[in-house]
């Protein structure tokens, strides 16, 4: 199973969504296929479907899992073991 993570960020990205960018390259390798990460910047159609008004904001199989924050690594791995998926071996 491929879960997908989405990643949206501001347009020019600010110091959470820049960290952001930076832990979720961290997770791709860590996760290595388990993973698919799409990052989306600025304003999207996909901002406005999931009512989203502040940046950065991590998706996780289309639930808003992170809002406002770059979390810690450890809180992003308990929100994908919550949503069914561990780290490659």
């Amino acid at each position: 199973m491929v879960l997908k993570i989405e990643v949206f960020i501001s347009q020019p990205s600010c110091s959470g969504g820049r960290l952001v960018l930076r832990l979720m390259e961290e997770i791709k390798k860590e996760y290595g296929g388990r993973v698919e990460v799409e990052v989306l910047k600025g304003l999207t159609e996909k901002v406005k479907e999931y009512d989203l008004k502040v940046s950065p904001a991590i998706i996780i199989d289309r639930d808003v899992r992170i809002i406002g924050v770059c979390p810690s690594k450890q809180t992003l791995r308990n929100a994908l073991r919550e949503a069914g998926v561990a780290p490659a071996s």
